[in-house]
């Protein structure tokens, strides 16, 4: 079969001719239709990311939307190394059925980012209704859809941080922090938000800005709006992979530190849920996402263009539903 295929880790992923997934039992055999190219692939395919791969080649492409040997329509996530969803078929033992509503592109695209921002406050952050809630890296897609999806499920109040400004004034939150600014102006305007009570930080940028964050947030007498613990919810590092972090910054406060990624994603029927949650938001014009779909046979040139961040490159394999 055809495939995107990645010989060499640091390097852009081919079209080339791959192994025929070998079908084992718990999985079912996905012909691919969509998936998209994200950062996390892009981070994993250059040997940075915890989960990047210890043998060569694979398959790039954590999730994608395909077609059954039914026909049914479905989302897959995880397909077992070395495939992927780049290829024109996958193994997939976790599937989703796709609202009629959205295209094989969309759908595609959209369940990697909603995930991002549903799973750190649902389910890592625990978030209740009436809790204000802090999206540090808010004009990422991520960013964007975790305000959403906060606001949605009932936030007190939503602060938006990030340095694009003009995109943090369309997102509707009830207030936006200028990453751009100052770090003395940073740290007072977070201290300003800290002191009407946090319940939940989902970052996206790690070091410095969470540095300053956690910063603030490591004070005694700090609570959440409801009067628990703030819980801090790590889930990217798109400013760096590192940050100094005194001990007694978690030993002196309420502060939580907790992370949400691939290792510790929830499994099977609590999956399933959260995505369906997600394509339920996305159907009802709560999540939007622009997408721009380049076939698979161009994946090398896609793949290293200049990342986006206001559009999702999906990979098409024959005739999009």
């Amino acid at each position: 079969m055809k495939a995107a295929v990645l010989d060499v880790l640091g390097q852009t992923p081919t079209y080339a001719e791959f192994t025929e997934p070998d079908v084992q039992p718990g999985e079912q055999l996905v012909h691919v239709r969509a998936a998209a190219i994200k950062q996390l692939e892009r981070l994993i395919a250059s040997g940075k990311h915890y989960s990047s791969p210890r043998s060569l080649p694979i398959v790039p492409g954590l999730d994608g939307v395909g077609k059954l040997e039914g026909g049914r329509r479905v989302y897959f996530m995880a397909p077992r190394r070395p495939y992927g969803a780049m290829a024109e078929r996958a193994p997939a033992s976790l599937t989703v059925p796709v609202p009629v509503a959205l295209s094989d592109a969309v759908a595609a695209a959209v369940v990697n980012p909603g995930l991002a921002g549903w799973l750190p406050l649902v389910e890592r952050g625990r978030m209740q209704p009436g809790e204000h809630v802090l999206i540090l890296g808010a004009t990422g897609t991520s960013g964007r859809m975790a305000v959403a999806i906060a606001q949605h499920l009932g936030a007190g109040r939503v602060i938006a941080c990030g340095r694009r400004q003009d995109v943090l004034a369309m997102l509707g939150a009830d207030a936006t922090i200028d990453l751009s600014a100052p770090e003395d102006q940073i740290s007072e305007a977070f201290a300003g938000e800290i002191d009407r009570g946090l319940g939940v930080v989902v970052d996206y940028l790690w070091a410095r800005p969470a540095e300053l964050l956690i910063g603030q947030l490591a004070r005694p007498d700090v609570r959440s709006s409801t009067g628990d613990a703030t819980r801090f919810v790590t889930v990217g590092q798109m400013a760096g992979p590192d940050i100094t972090l005194a001990s007694n910054a978690l030993r002196g406060s309420r502060l939580e530190l907790i992370g949400s990624g691939t290792g510790n994603f929830p499994l099977g029927g609590a999956m399933k849920a959260a995505i369906g949650a997600v394509f339920d938001l996305a159907v009802n014009g709560k999540l939007p996402i622009v997408v721009e779909q380049v076939p698979l046979a161009d994946v090398a040139s896609a793949w290293a263009a200049r990342a986006d961040p206001d559009l999702r490159t999906v990979l098409t394999m024959g005739e999009p539903a």
